[in-house]
């Protein structure tokens, strides 16, 4: 049977029509739509207004980025090339990436790296908006279950999707304690309270990366049952058992921070742009499997693009 195939958008390489990304560029396939989610649908308030004074750096940040943050992003890429595993040679991860990619109509698909670390288990995100890498320690695979993997894939991917990276980078870096010199570029040192803004920002930032977590996992639940995993209080293996909110603040009160996230992503889940976004991807969801070969009535033989079968008429959505 012939295999109909599709153009990347941005790299022109054929691929099948059922794929969600180009297998060779990571571009996605799909044509931009209103059913897509979009980074106001979920950006929380305190994130985008801490963003906007950030950006208001302007060149100096363009300089930090290029004589501290890439030099440092180029070793992370060489150390990962050597010792990390892509997502595609790890069992069952790589379609779980793509779904929750294509949930939140990424326009990219990230590398993701499986690592073996030190110290407890967590996961991060570098790199370019226009070339992300996800890098995971190998022991969540084991003490997750797939919807905590969603949640935090999902998680990382809200940080793509909210432009986050090069500001992360940058706070990261002023966390560690790197200087930067008051001769760079005939510029002087980041004042005291931008450096008060970035660190501020961070911690707003992950209220958003949050609220993606729950729109890849589809449940608030998932996004508490990844957290309470990551700091090793509950074996998620058995992910069958999700801890209701009552119970967290037991399992965070070590914790406060995480606490107020899970309550603050709880409050999210019950308003009316949660459902609104619920919607949007239930409907995208319908408008996909429509395009296929076969009336998923009658079977009988169809355009792919045709929404309705021309033997029976039966909707396919």
């Amino acid at each position: 049977m012939t295999v109909l195939e599709v153009a990347c958008p941005r790299c022109q390489t054929e691929n099948p029509v059922r794929r969600l990304f180009c297998h060779r560029c990571g571009a996605i396939l799909e044509p931009r739509t209103d059913l897509w989610v979009q980074l106001e649908d979920f950006q929380c308030s305190a994130d985008k207004e801490a963003l906007e004074i950030v950006e208001s750096t302007g060149i100096l940040v363009y300089l930090v980025d290029q004589f501290l943050v890439k030099p440092r992003e180029r070793k992370q890429r060489e150390w990962l090339s050597k010792h990390g595993l892509l997502s595609n040679h790890v069992e069952d991860l790589e379609p779980l990436v793509e779904e929750c990619a294509y949930t939140l109509s990424l326009t990219t698909l990230p590398e993701v790296y499986v690592v073996s670390g030190a110290g407890p288990p967590n996961a991060f995100t570098f790199g370019r908006d226009s070339a992300p890498v996800i890098v995971m320690d190998r022991r969540l695979l084991q003490i997750m279950g797939r919807n905590e993997l969603r949640a935090l894939l999902g998680h990382e991917m809200g940080h793509i999707k909210s432009r986050h990276l090069l500001y992360h980078s940058l706070a990261n870096t002023l966390a560690e304690g790197v200087g930067i010199s008051t001769s760079l570029m005939g510029l002087g040192i980041i004042s005291t309270a931008m450096r008060m803004a970035l660190l501020a920002w961070r911690r707003e930032s992950e209220f958003s990366a949050d609220r993606a977590g729950l729109i890849s996992s589809g449940d608030p639940n998932h996004v508490a049952s990844m957290f309470a995993a990551l700091l090793h209080t509950v074996p998620m293996s058995i992910s069958n058992h999700v801890p209701l909110l009552q119970d967290l603040a037991g399992i965070f009160q070590s914790h406060p921070s995480h606490l107020e996230r899970v309550k603050a992503l709880f409050q999210f889940s019950t308003t009316k742009d949660y459902a609104t976004i619920v919607e949007k991807i239930n409907r995208r969801k319908m408008f996909r499997e429509a395009l296929t070969f076969k009336c998923r009535f009658c079977s009988a033989s169809k355009p792919v693009e045709a929404l309705f079968c021309p033997e029976c008429g039966r909707s396919q959505v």
